[in-house]
């Protein structure tokens, strides 16, 4: 009997060890050896990893997260190494992780010269311009836990919603969009330019981007946010009465016509983008959705 379970348990292990070791690619464009099929994976970066974790249906495979309040519900009671931005080396090393995923700067390089490896997708420092990032860190970070055909189908999903939405809104005229964040009411807000994934959505979804001459997150004046006077202003939820109650703002388009919406910036870059894009669809084009 004893024997007979230790032949399964050889067999199995075999199974699972088909296909390493996997060599991924991560955001300095360096390969990535993962020898075995990862048992213990700790997230050091943004929430974004562990959601995909958990869509793959590898959660069981974390021990240990950041601490951040985008964080899956599924993840919910493992033990928290800090913030996605300062990570801490001990708490990380304590779970005795066989893969990290999302560290960057000084803590992968420390991480990485004890000898763990340390996989971070999309653009260097980690940063995702886009949905091809996305679905690029869904199916990098499937490729590196054993999930490969779980990710290609996530993404499948993913990428088929999109086309359909997209189909929706093509004779549509495009809606002028400024999607921004404002710390405090009356406070120039960072608003969003080319080369970022908000402004991509907004082209997807059927939206013309108000701040388009401008690239990444600048800065901008309230005066030139009037002056070029969006018919739909976007930003994070937690700010909407910022915007609403910025008495400079209250003779803008946007503002006048009860167009201040609220998307969590988290789900913008997010295996929820889909959704997200639904979502910004349906605010810009009411009229495509209607029953």
């Amino acid at each position: 009997m004893r024997a007979a379970i230790s032949v399964a348990l050889v067999l199995t292990l075999g199974l699972l060890a088909v296909g390493f070791p996997v060599t991924v690619v991560d955001d300095r464009g360096r390969e990535i050896v993962i020898p075995a099929p990862p048992q213990r994976v700790v997230v050091a970066g943004v929430a974004l990893y562990a959601q995909i974790l958990v869509d793959l249906g590898a959660v069981d495979l974390l021990v240990g997260v950041t601490s951040s309040p985008d964080n899956p519900p599924q993840v919910e009671g493992l033990p928290e190494v800090g913030p996605a931005f300062s990570p801490s080396l001990e708490a990380i090393v304590a779970l005795s992780p066989d893969l990290v995923l999302g560290a960057w700067g000084e803590v992968r390089d420390r991480l990485e010269e004890l000898g763990l490896v340390v996989l971070t997708v999309g653009q260097p420092g980690g940063w995702l311009t886009g949905i091809p990032d996305v679905l690029d860190a869904i199916r990098t970070v499937g490729r590196a836990v054993g999930r490969a055909r779980e990710a290609d189908a996530l993404c499948g999903r993913i990428s088929e919603e999109i086309v359909r939405l997209e189909a929706q809104l093509l004779s549509l005229p495009p809606v002028r969009v400024a999607f921004l964040y404002m710390s405090a009411p009356d406070s120039p807000p960072y608003v969003v330019g080319t080369g970022t994934p908000e402004h991509e959505l907004i082209l997807r979804a059927g939206g013309e981007n108000v701040f388009a001459d401008l690239s990444g997150y600048p800065q901008v004046s309230l005066e030139e946010l009037i002056l070029r006077d969006p018919e739909v202003i976007i930003t994070d939820p937690a700010q909407v009465e910022n915007v609403l109650g910025s008495q400079a703002l209250a003779g803008v388009a946007a503002v006048k016509g009860g167009r201040v919406y609220g998307i969590p910036a988290s789900q913008v870059v997010s295996t929820r983008v889909a959704e997200v894009l639904r979502q910004l669809a349906e605010l810009l084009h009411p009229e495509a959705f209607a029953p």
